[in-house]
């Protein structure tokens, strides 16, 4: 049973005053999303970037002709327009690099309770730093090391900064921290360390495919042209692969990021960047992408709308050598076969840098390339990303057509000055927004499976409190027994062997973190998911179980909800050789998820209910 009396959980949101956390939490992602007057009680609704309600909410970065950023402006010094046509400013906030308070006590949770509410409270901006192995050779990923190394070695580096690494997937190096010496020792940390890409052919790869095909070309052209075309697909193959997990990447960082209020600037450091987030308007076929990447490209678009990311590219080769071959120079022969080496590397290093310029363009960052200076760049980003304007309007345009509406943000009566900002949005309907699947062995695929891999960053989107404990949880009124095969099973794994550890595990979900819709007779429906996965040091799944719940409220128990939350519970029986349990609650209604990952390691207190199996 997955419901229980609200009344039950009421001493989790009283202890260590988490009950003040989930609330100003909540109050402060729905500002940073909806900003202007609070709803009325009862009717407010989680922080989500919905098309269909029409209102966009837009950060702007203003700069003058020394690069430096302009302050001290007002909102009627902004024009925007939506498709050509006028919109008026509802809200209007100017941010001056104010950082998060970093005042806050130590959150003292009781034994073996645990949270996904980011510990931090509202600054200007946080800057987060992704290290790209996906995407870069072994040897740039160096040369980016050492050189945030040398940035984090300044008297002030900077506010709250957070790391993360992508690979084979997105992993969590260090969360957010303004202590350089954090931040220096995760950089160093083997586990974080760089890695060859098997998606990215070396350059002595690319020697023998080119003899290969010179070697053909000399006994038969035909013979020589199939090869080229063998290669180009190979090659194609492994950028498609490339773009599907970047792309997976970016949603699973805003799934994480979409907790924390304000502006992100996500620095981007990468030798590649094989994807552009938005539509070229300027071309018969207007996505930078290829083959069927244009769906996740707009999800991927609205969640870093939602959580309110801006995009900062920094090219990891550092300085070209080949000066010849400019950013700017045009690219006339399209195949690469045809070309030479150096023509061959200056038109991969133009694409590059010109996807690195729609990135920031459509994100409203900003690219730096063809530099040695990245640890420069990294000050730069503070400054660009911490001064600017937030303003937010409604769209005279109510339609959820799923076209890409054009926004374009002039400063009034002056010329000279350059504007970063999102460049439009896909005019979707809410339901119509969901992050693409991510390949799980279990549970098999459902909504929230998508968020249940070992080792992904928590997603915030919906804020979760639980309690773990080994054995009978001391809520529940009668004891579960823990066998394998036997029908009180806690789990869905039917090869699931003893001895088997049982934990019961408490959810509790702050009601204004759901979505509920009116239904008849006064009352209020959501519908969620709830799930466990325990897995083994290597990331095996040994146990998993998913469930689904109506939740369908009368007026009296929806008011009680809005005090004491949303109560769920499971049970998962987990083997010896267990090492972490993972877990996740999914709104169907807002399609909005909430994970966390806890080492089993920590959940102390209780004996443990330990059998062996039939």
């Amino acid at each position: 049973m997955l419901q229980r009396s609200c009344s039950a959980f009421r001493w989790l949101v009283l202890v260590g005053g988490l009950g003040g956390l989930l609330s100003s939490t909540l109050q402060s992602q729905t500002a940073s999303q909806s900003p202007g007057p609070a709803a009325a009680p009862g009717k407010s609704e989680p922080s989500v970037f919905k098309a269909n309600a029409r209102i966009v909410v837009l950060d702007v970065v203003i700069t003058g002709r020394n690069h430096h950023p302009v302050t001290g402006l007002h909102k009627q010094d902004f024009l925007v327009t939506e498709d050509g046509k006028p919109q008026t400013i509802t809200y209007f906030e100017e941010h001056t690099g104010a950082q998060p308070d970093n005042s806050l006590a130590p959150l003292n949770l009781p034994p073996n309770v645990f949270t996904n509410i980011p510990r931090i409270k509202p600054g200007d901006a946080v800057t987060v730093l992704l290290l790209d192995s996906l995407n870069t050779p072994l040897a740039e990923q160096s040369h980016v090391r050492s050189q945030v190394l040398k940035y984090l070695k300044k008297p002030q580096p900077g506010g709250r900064m957070a790391i993360f690494t992508l690979g084979s997937q997105l992993r969590l190096a260090q969360g957010f921290t303004d202590d350089p010496a954090l931040l220096t020792a995760a950089i160093n940390n083997r586990k974080n360390g760089a890695a060859n890409s098997p998606l990215l052919q070396s350059n002595a790869e690319r020697g023998a495919d080119q003899g290969v095909v010179a070697a053909l070309a000399e006994q038969s052209p035909e013979m020589a042209a199939a090869m080229r075309q063998f290669l180009s697909d190979q090659n194609s193959t492994r950028s498609d692969v490339r773009v599907r997990l970047t792309l997976q990447a970016f949603q699973q960082l805003a799934h994480y990021l979409a907790g924390i209020p304000g502006r992100k600037n996500l620095v981007w450091f990468s030798g590649g960047f094989p994807v552009s987030l938005l539509p070229n308007s300027g071309v018969p076929n207007s996505f930078g992408v290829q083959r069927d990447d244009q769906q996740e490209v707009r999800e991927t678009d609205a969640l870093l709308a939602s959580a309110q990311i801006a995009i900062y590219p920094v090219a990891a080769e550092g300085l070209a050598t080949d000066a010849q071959f400019s950013a700017g120079a045009e690219a006339r022969l399209t195949t690469r076969s045809q070309l030479t080496a150096p023509q061959a590397q200056a038109q991969q290093r133009n694409g590059n840098q010109s996807a690195m310029q729609e990135i920031a363009n459509d994100t409203g960052g900003a690219a730096f390339y063809n530099t040695n200076g990245l640890s420069n760049a990294l000050e730069r980003v503070a400054d660009h990303g911490s001064y600017f304007y937030t303003l937010t309007y409604t769209s005279t345009n109510p339609a959820t057509d799923g076209r890409f509406r054009k926004i374009q943000i002039e400063r009034a009566n002056a010329a000279g000055y350059q504007l970063a900002y999102r460049r439009g949005y896909y005019a979707d309907d809410a339901k119509s927004v969901k992050a693409a699947a991510i390949p799980t062995p279990k549970p098999a695929a459902d909504p929230l499976s998508d968020y249940l891999r070992p080792g992904l960053p928590a997603s915030t989107q919906v804020p979760i409190t639980l309690r773990v404990v080994r054995g009978k949880s001391p809520l529940m009124a009668s004891p579960v027994p823990a066998r394998a095969g036997s029908a009180a099973q806690g789990g869905d794994n039917p090869n699931l062997k003893g001895p088997l550890t049982r934990y019961s595990v408490d959810f509790m979900v702050p009601a204004r973190g759901l979505q509920f819709a009116p239904a008849a007779n006064d009352h209020h429906h959501v519908s969620v998911e709830a799930a466990l996965v325990v897995y083994d040091h290597q990331g095996k799944p040994l146990n998993w179980m998913l469930r689904q719940i109506n939740l369908n409220l009368d007026a009296a128990r929806y008011t009680a909800a809005q005090a004491d939350g949303v109560n769920l519970f499971l049970e998962i029986d987990a083997p010896e050789d267990a090492a972490v349990l993972r877990s996740g609650v999914y709104d169907l209604n807002s399609d909005l998820a909430g994970t966390l990952e806890i080492p089993l390691s920590t959940i102390a207190g209780s004996a443990a209910t330990t059998t062996s199996s039939k």
